[in-house]
C-alpha cells in the first residue's frame, strides 16, 4: 500500500488496484466487510446473507451464487454428449435465446474462445437478426438452439425457429433434437422442454450469477468452448477470495460499493483495445442487475466521452498504467469469478438483495390477441398504438411521409420543442446537472447490418450536449427502464418502423408488434414512476437516424 493507491495482487497477472478518492472509500469498506463475514459467507452460500437466499433456501431451491465454478463441473459429461451429437449431424452454429448478464458471458466466452464458432444472441424482439437468420437457410441448417431464457419473448423466438426449421423440411424428431433447454426443474421452461422432447439440462434458479453455471457454459460449450479448461482456470482464484489480503473480488467490491456510498454511483468502464472483448458489456448489464439499479454502469467504447463529475469514476479493464480511479487486470476466466464476486459485494454494501428477480417493465403477454377495439394513433405508421399511448400526449412529426421522426411525448417541457434540436435541448434541461440520459433502442443492434453505430453515435453527441451521463440499452436487454437510478434518469426510447418482419406462429400479427409492445409497456413503466419519458419513432430507420444525428450537431 502506498500513500496514492492500494493493489491486491494475487499473482503477477491479476491485481486491482484503486487511486484517489476512491481508494479512500473502498478503505473504509474492507473492514466492515470483513466484521460482518462477507467473505466467509460469501464462499459458504450463507442463506442469511439475502432474503432471497433465504427464501429460496425454504423452499428446497438452490441458485446460481457468484464465482463458483465447481457445481458446474457435474455437466460436462452431458454437454459433452450433445456437443457430440451435433457435431455429427454437422451443426455448427449456436443461436441463444436467453437475457442478462448470463447470457452475456455466454456471448463473451465463445467470442474469445480459440475454436471460433459463431454464437448468435437473440435476447430481444427485434426482428432483424431473426429475419437474417431465416432467410440464410444453409446457416439455419447448421444452427443449434440453446433455450435459457423463461419469458414469454423467448418463447414467441423460440416457436418461431421451431416453424423456420419446419419450413427446412426437417422431421419432429430431428427439430426435437435443434434445441437445448437449459432451466431450473419444475419451471415453465423446463416443462415446455419436456413436452416437446428437447434435451433438457437443469440448473439453479438464474440470478446475475451465471457466467460459470450451465445458462452461460451450455452454450458456450456447444459453440466450441473447453469449458473444462476454463472451469480449471476459474478455481484458481479462489483460495484468494477467503483470505484477508490480496482478496482481489473483496478489493473490487468495496472500491465499487465505497465509490457509490460515498457518491459516486456512476461507474465508466474503460472498454480499450487492450482489453477482453465484450468483458466491459458483460460487466455492465451484471452490475446493473446485481446491484438493482444502485449503481449506472456506462462502457466508454471509445466514442462516448468521460465526463468529470463528482459522482462518475472511471475502471479500466486493461491493466495498463493510467491515472484512472481503478484498474482490473486478470485472466478472462478469473474476470469472470472476480467481477461475479465483486458484484454481489457491492450490492451487500449497498444494501441490495443481488439474488433477486431483477424489477422491470411490465411486458404484455404475446399471446394476447389485439384488442379489435383499440384505435390506431393516427400519427403512427407502425402496428398500431394502443390509444392510451396517444392520450393526453404531444405527437410531433418531422420530416417527409414515409423518413419522418414521430415524436411522442406526455413530459411538458419536451413537449414545448418544435423540432428535433429544439427536443434535444429539452433533454438536457431535463437531464439538468446530476441526472442522465438512458436510450432505450427498440431497434436493431448489429453494428454492420444494423443501427448500432449510429444509435452509439448519437449517444455521444447527446452526452457531449448534456454533459451528463449516457446510457444505451437495447430493449429490454437488461432492466433499463425503472431499475436504472430510477429517480434521476431521463428516458429516450427508440422505435421504428421494420422491412423485413417476422411473423409469429399461430398468431396474427408479425414479431414488430411484440417489439413495440414492449417498447409503449417500458414508457409507460417509466412515466407511471414519475420519469420524463419521449419516444422518437423512426418511419424509416436509417433516414430516422441520419435525421437525429444531424440534430444532434447541430446542423438541423
Amino acid at each position: 500500500m502506498t500513500a496514492t493507491s492500494f493493489t491486491a495482487v494475487v499473482s503477477g497477472d491479476t491485481t486491482v488496484t484503486a487511486r484517489g478518492p476512491v481508494r479512500d472509500a473502498a478503505e473504509r469498506m474492507l473492514g466492515r466487510l470483513w466484521i460482518d463475514q462477507v467473505p466467509v459467507r460469501l464462499a459458504s452460500e450463507d442463506p442469511a446473507l439475502w432474503p432471497s437466499a433465504g427464501a429460496a433456501a425454504g423452499d428446497g431451491r438452490t441458485l446460481c451464487w457468484p464465482g463458483q465454478p465447481g457445481p458446474s463441473r457435474a455437466l460436462l459429461p452431458r454437454v459433452g454428449e450433445l456437443r457430440a451429437t451435433a457435431d455429427a449431424e454437422g451443426l455448427t452454429e449456436v443461436a441463444l435465446l436467453g437475457r442478462g448478464a448470463p447470457a452475456r458471458a455466454a456471448r463473451l466466452i465463445a467470442r474469445n474462445s480459440a475454436a471460433g464458432r459463431p454464437l448468435t444472441l437473440l435476447d430481444s424482439a427485434e426482428p432483424g437478426p431473426v429475419a437474417r437468420l431465416g432467410a440464410d437457410r444453409d446457416r439455419l441448417d447448421r444452427t443449434m438452439v440453446v433455450v435459457t431464457g423463461d419469458d414469454t419473448a423467448t418463447e414467441t423466438l423460440r416457436q418461431i425457429l421451431v416453424r423456420m426449421f419446419q419450413d427446412l423440411d426437417l422431421s419432429p424428431a430431428q427439430i426435437a433434437r435443434r434445441f437445448v433447454t437449459v432451466a431450473e426443474p419444475g419451471s415453465a421452461s423446463a416443462k415446455r422442454a419436456n413436452e416437446a422432447g428437447h434435451p433438457l439440462i437443469e440448473a439453479p434458479g438464474r440470478t446475475p450469477f451465471g457466467a460459470l453455471s450451465p445458462y452461460a457454459l451450455v452454450p458456450a460449450a456447444l459453440a466450441g468452448t473447453d469449458v473444462a479448461r476454463l472451469l480449471d482456470h476459474a478455481a484458481t482464484v479462489l483460495p484468494a477470495l477467503t483470505r484477508p489480503e490480496n482478496n482481489p473480488g473483496l478489493v473490487l467490491g468495496a472500491i465499487l460499493g465505497g465509490a457509490a456510498r460515498a457518491g459516486r454511483p456512476t461507474v465508466v468502464l474503460g472498454d480499450y483495445p487492450a482489453s477482453l472483448p465484450g468483458l466491459a458489456d458483460w460487466v455492465a448489464v451484471l452490475l446493473a442487475e446485481a446491484t438493482g439499479g444502485r449503481m449506472l454502469p456506462l462502457v466508454q467504447h471509445g466514442g462516448l466521452p468521460v465526463l468529470p463529475s463528482d459522482d462518475v469514476f472511471l475502471v479500466t479493464l486493461d491493466g495498463r498504467p493510467r491515472q484512472d480511479d481503478a484498474t482490473v487486470t486478470a485472466p478472462p476466466s478469473v474476470q469472470l469469478v472476480v467481477w461475479e464476486y465483486a458484484a454481489a459485494v457491492a450490492a451487500q454494501l449497498l444494501g441490495g438483495d443481488p439474488l433477486a428477480p431483477p424489477p422491470g417493465a411490465a411486458t404484455p403477454d404475446p399471446h394476447a390477441e389485439p384488442d379489435p377495439h383499440a384505435q390506431p394513433d393516427p400519427h403512427a405508421t407502425a402496428p398500431d398504438v394502443p390509444a392510451e399511448e396517444s392520450a393526453a400526449s404531444t405527437v410531433l412529426i418531422v420530416g417527409d411521409p414515409g423518413q419522418a421522426v414521430e415524436v411522442h411525448t406526455h413530459d411538458p417541457v419536451l413537449g414545448r420543442a418544435t423540432d428535433l434540436t429544439g427536443l434535444f435541448d429539452a433533454l438536457a434541461e431535463r437531464v439538468g446537472a446530476d441526472g442522465h440520459l438512458a436510450i432505450v433502442a427498440h431497434l436493431d443492434p448489429d453494428r454492420a447490418r444494423g443501427q448500432g453505430t449510429q444509435v452509439r453515435r448519437l449517444g455521444a453527441l447527446l452526452a457531449a450536449r448534456c454533459a451528463r451521463p449516457v446510457t444505451i440499452s437495447w430493449g429490454s436487454r437488461y432492466p433499463a427502464i425503472g431499475n436504472d437510478r430510477r429517480e434521476r434518469g431521463v428516458y429516450l426510447v427508440l422505435t421504428g418502423n421494420v422491412v423485413h418482419d417476422v411473423p409469429v406462429p399461430g398468431r396474427h400479427y408479425r414479431l414488430s408488434r411484440l417489439q413495440l409492445a414492449r417498447a409503449l409497456a417500458e414508457a409507460r413503466a417509466a412515466r407511471t414512476g414519475g420519469r420524463p419519458v419521449v419516444r422518437l419513432h423512426l418511419q424509416n430507420r436509417w433516414a430516422g437516424l441520419a435525421r437525429l444525428l444531424e440534430s444532434a450537431r447541430g446542423e438541423a
